[in-house]
């Protein structure tokens, strides 16, 4: 029989990629200690991410971070969506014997755009980072030098 064990290291970033403060980075693994992964330390915090939903196109464009409802993460998810920050999520396994960082698995980097709550838990809302052109999260853009060819009309002829 087979035995996994998998931590989520999620760790609030401003919109230029620097940390967002340095109380804010959260582990949701080993209770009421603290686990250093690459250099950085995580707090416990009791929370569950969403694989994110997608699209036919094969984009992922909504996740969910989910947890109890008080008042440390209602004002922390209030001063991310105010502050307009970026969550990037690192899922890793572990060794299923010493709990130790095995192998990353993914790193994910997401736009906060929302937070809903109720008197049970409160869940902030996520959304891709490439779907923000409005408000130029990655601070990124399509150039000749990165694509190509680029166009320079809506229009598209085949021939």
């Amino acid at each position: 029989m087979a035995s996994f064990a998998f931590v989520n290291y999620a760790r609030f970033l401003q919109r230029d990629g620097t940390a967002a403060g340095t109380a804010q980075a959260y582990q949701n693994f080993s209770v009421n200690q603290n686990r250093v992964y690459a250099g950085i330390t995580y707090a416990f915090a009791p929370f569950a991410i969403s694989s994110g939903a997608g699209s036919k196109g094969g984009d992922r464009l909504e996740s969910t971070l989910g947890t109890s409802t008080n008042a440390i993460t209602v004002n922390l998810f209030a001063e991310a969506v105010s502050s307009r920050w970026l969550l990037e999520i690192k899922t890793v396994a572990l060794d299923p014997l010493t709990f130790a960082d095995n192998t990353l698995i993914r790193t994910e980097i997401w736009r906060i755009s929302r937070y809903e709550m109720d008197n049970e838990k409160i869940l902030l809302k996520l959304a891709s980072p490439l779907d923000a052109a409005r408000n130029q999260v990655p601070k990124r853009y399509l150039s000749t030098s990165l694509v190509g060819a680029v166009p320079t009309s809506a229009t598209l002829v085949v021939s």
